[in-house]
């Protein structure tokens, strides 16, 4: 082989390699863009916002990327781990939220994301290590909405009476337990809570009666 061809021939395996890489790089970006902006939308959700749409539109982008398991499996943790936050949030009386609540639930189904572990609600009684692990689950989504700097430089009643509007809003009752501890730590330090603890005594005599409801 002469050497011209045998130039010819590294240039090209050298254009084949640099191609495979960029597209490697782009693809790995892509990656990267959709689930920070799942991770967006799953903070805005936690914040109490209506994130329907963005959702929405999410799933339009990447439903094909996800289902073809185009996304590495630690991106699909990820993924399965934000959409099990936002799931708690979508309104269940709004069409689109339900759809977008069908829509993980198959994905779960599937294997497509990894399975949330469920603590099934059930008369008898909830073992110990269940009821930990749902107040440890709590514990770690409180800390995570109070530090995304939604509420930097507010003080804590503020922060409150957001609190207190988002577990009127949102069907998550993980609001519920943080407007509890909240309000229970205010009075420690001899805060006036009581038109607080009224709202969300209201709150829950609300919910419970939807749950009955239903």
């Amino acid at each position: 082989m002469s050497r011209l061809k045998t130039l010819r021939k590294l240039e090209s395996i050298l254009e084949n390699f640099l191609t495979r890489v960029v597209e490697t790089e782009q693809g790995r970006m892509t990656t990267l863009k959709s689930v920070d902006l799942l991770d967006e939308i799953a903070r805005d959700s936690l914040k109490g916002r209506i994130v329907s749409n963005r959702l929405g539109d999410w799933f339009a982008n990447n439903r094909n990327m996800v289902e073809t398991k185009k996304f590495d499996l630690s991106s699909l943790e990820s993924i399965g781990n934000m959409l099990s936050e936002i799931r708690p949030g979508l309104d269940p009386g709004d069409p689109v939220s339900r759809k977008l609540s069908d829509q993980i639930d198959s994905w779960r189904e599937k294997g497509v994301i990894p399975r949330r572990k469920l603590i099934l609600k059930m008369k008898p009684k909830v073992s110990d290590d269940n009821l930990l692990a749902r107040f440890t689950d709590y514990l770690g989504r409180e800390a995570k909405l109070l530090e995304s700097g939604e509420y930097e430089g507010r003080h804590l009643l503020q922060i409150l009476d957001d609190i207190l509007k988002s577990a009127a809003a949102k069907e998550d009752r993980m609001f519920l337990h943080l407007a509890g501890a909240m309000i229970y730590y205010l009075k420690m330090y001899g805060y006036k809570v009581s038109p607080f603890a009224r709202r969300l005594k209201e709150i829950e005599k609300e919910k419970s009666g939807d749950c009955r409801a239903e």
